[in-house]
């Protein structure tokens, strides 16, 4: 029983011990916590004022407003309980414009794109419809052309002149002038169209020719039959 409770006794100690160490952070957990947590905190923000502000900068400053205050101190009191009672207010406005600023950019630029989204909705099928519109008239312009075009080409060459000769004479201009304006290829079509036409006059004094040649004929034949008869 002796041997038992010797080799059992350093293990209940150490079951104390652990016991006892266990419950001493369980019972210093929150006043630990809190300095720890003040800690991390104290050591974020000399880490971001470091960054803004080197320690040597901040030192200068230090050692500059600590020799102020020693030359003229009611001065700097005076500056001193004007800054820290003015900080507060001063921060309050600085954010509330800053927010303010922030939330008309934000506003404004959601309305700007709900009104655009809105319009754009509009113009989309807008414009597709006047370029259906402009399509169907290009079509129907160029297929008027067209038609006209081939039309005029198969209309008789006297005709054509004519109406060429018409729509000088409706201008007002000479056709040396319409010739001269509208290049060599018009006067290709109107040389065209002056050999067609001295060829139909000629037919028709050919033709005018032969009927007064067969009417002489006719005449010198009725006095030789009444000879006959």
């Amino acid at each position: 029983m002796s041997a038992r409770t010797r080799s059992n006794s350093p293990n209940s100690r150490n079951s104390d011990d652990d016991d006892h160490d266990g419950n001493k952070p369980a019972n210093a957990t929150p006043a630990a916590k809190t300095k720890v947590r003040g800690h991390d905190l104290l050591a974020y923000g000399q880490r971001q004022i470091d960054r803004v502000v080197s320690p040597a900068t901040r030192q200068r400053a230090i050692d500059s407003a600590t020799a102020f205050a020693s030359r003229r101190p009611l001065l700097s009191l005076f500056l001193t309980a004007h800054v820290l009672l003015s900080l507060l207010p001063l921060l309050l406005f600085a954010t509330f414009v800053f927010s303010t600023t922030v939330f008309a950019v934000l506003f404004a630029l959601a309305f700007v794109l709900f009104w655009t989204g809105l319009a754009l909705l509009v113009l989309v099928p807008t414009l597709f419809f006047t370029g259906g519109l402009a399509i169907l008239l290009w079509l129907w312009a160029m297929g008027t052309f067209i038609t006209l075009r081939v039309l005029y080409n198969r209309l008789p060459a006297s005709l054509r002149s004519n109406t060429d000769k018409h729509v000088i004479s409706h201008k007002g201009e000479s056709p040396a002038q319409s010739s001269s304006e509208r290049g060599p290829a018009h006067d290709f079509h109107s040389d065209e169209a002056t050999d067609v036409e001295a060829a139909e006059t000629k037919n028709t004094l050919l033709a005018n020719t032969t009927t007064d040649v067969e009417a002489a004929e006719t005449e010198n034949a009725l006095p030789a039959n009444t000879t006959t008869a």
